[in-house]
C-alpha cells in the first residue's frame, strides 16, 4: 500500500472518529428542563436551581428549572410520562412523590414509576424526625412512649394525610405499641405553628423543615427515624439507639426520566449529574438547608427505589388508608 492510500485511510478513520464523537455530542436536545413538582422557593426547587448551572456547563446545552405544581406533585409526574423520551424532561421528586404516592394512590394514576420512568440520579437525602413542643416533659424517646401509651392525649400530625410521615407514625405506634391517633394538617407551617403551641404533643417532619425551630429552643427533635446519626445535625439521636427496632425512614430527592429514554442519554445525564450534585459550591448551600449530597447513579437508585416500593406496599395496604 503507497503511503499515499495509508494517508486517505487514516484520514478517513479520524473523520470517522470524529463523526461519531460530533452524534454523540449532540444526543442530548437543546434545552433540558428540570421538572419541580412544587412551586418556587421549597427545597425540590432550591436543588433543582442549584445544579441547573453545573449541568449546562458539563452538557453545554441550555438547562432551566420548571415548576409544575399541583396534586401533591401527581400532575408535574403525569407530564413526565407524556414526555419525550430523549433527555429533554427530567422531574426531581422525592421519594414522597414516586414511592409513597404511587402506593397511595395505585389504579388512578394514569403512570406507573415502575413501568414509565427511569430512575436516573438520586441527588440529596435527609432523615425524618420526631418532635415534641419546647415545654414538653418528654425529653427521650422512651419517655414518650411511656407517656403515650393508655394517653388520651397520644395524637401525632404530619403535614398532610397519605405521606411518608404519615406512614413513618403508623410503622413507629406499630413497633412501639402506642395505639394514637394520626391528625393531618393542611401543609408544615400550621403543623409547626401548632407544635410550637402546645396544642400538639407530637409531630412528625422532614428534619429540613424542623431543624431552625429546633435550633430557635421553639420545639425538641428527640429522635431521627435513621439508622445512623445525621452528619448535618449530629446532636441529634437516632431512634435506634433508644431503642427502637423499626426500619430506618429516609427521605431523598432524586432525578427521573421518561421510560424509553436511550442508555447513552441516560448515561451522559447521570455522569452530569453526579459532578454537579459533587460541585463544592452546591453541597454547601444544600448543607446549609440541612440536605445531605447522596448521589447514587442509575443503578444502584433504581434498586433503591425498588427496596422502598416494597418495603411500603404492605404497610399502605394494611394502613387502609384511602386517598379523598
Amino acid at each position: 500500500m503507497s503511503n499515499f492510500a495509508r494517508r486517505t485511510l487514516l484520514a478517513c478513520g479520524l473523520s470517522l472518529v470524529a463523526l461519531a464523537g460530533a452524534s454523540h455530542a449532540q444526543t442530548l436536545p437543546p434545552v433540558i428542563k428540570l421538572v419541580v413538582p412544587y412551586p418556587p422557593g421549597g427545597s425540590a426547587d432550591t436543588l433543582a436551581r442549584l445544579i441547573a448551572q453545573p449541568m449546562q456547563e458539563q452538557l453545554k446545552t441550555t438547562v432551566v428549572v420548571d415548576n409544575r405544581p399541583g396534586a401533591g406533585g401527581r400532575i408535574a409526574a403525569s407530564q413526565l410520562k407524556r414526555s419525550p423520551a430523549d433527555g429533554s424532561v427530567i422531574l426531581i421528586a422525592p421519594n414522597a412523590l414516586t414511592t409513597i404516592q404511587s402506593l397511595v394512590y395505585a389504579g388512578q394514576l394514569d403512570y406507573k414509576v415502575t413501568e414509565d420512568f427511569i430512575p436516573l440520579s438520586r441527588l440529596a437525602s435527609f432523615p425524618m424526625g420526631l418532635a415534641v413542643p419546647a415545654t414538653s416533659k418528654f425529653k427521650t424517646v422512651p419517655e414518650l412512649v411511656a407517656g403515650m401509651k393508655g394517653s388520651k392525649d397520644a395524637n401525632y400530625g404530619t403535614s398532610g394525610a397519605g405521606g411518608l410521615a404519615h406512614f413513618a407514625g403508623l410503622e413507629f405506634g406499630k413497633t412501639t405499641g402506642i395505639e394514637w391517633t394520626h391528625i393531618a394538617y393542611k401543609g408544615g407551617a400550621p403543623l409547626v405553628t401548632d407544635l410550637i403551641g402546645g396544642h400538639l404533643p407530637v409531630a412528625i417532619d422532614a428534619l429540613v423543615d424542623q431543624i431552625e425551630h429546633q435550633r430557635g429552643g421553639k420545639i425538641r427533635v428527640v429522635g431521627i427515624f435513621s439508622d445512623k446519626r445525621y452528619s448535618l445535625a449530629p446532636d441529634i439521636p437516632t431512634l435506634a439507639e433508644q431503642g427502637i427496632k423499626m426500619a430506618p425512614v429516609e427521605g431523598w430527592f432524586g432525578a427521573f426520566l421518561p421510560a424509553k429514554t436511550p442508555a447513552a442519554v441516560v448515561d451522559q445525564i447521570d455522569q452530569a449529574m453526579a459532578k454537579a450534585i459533587a460541585n463544592p459550591e452546591v453541597k454547601e448551600k444544600l448543607n446549609k438547608l440541612v440536605l445531605q449530597t447522596a448521589y447514587l447513579n442509575s443503578a444502584d437508585f433504581t434498586r433503591l427505589q425498588a427496596a422502598e416500593l416494597q418495603q411500603w406496599a404492605p404497610v399502605v395496604r394494611d394502613s387502609g388508608f384511602k386517598p379523598d
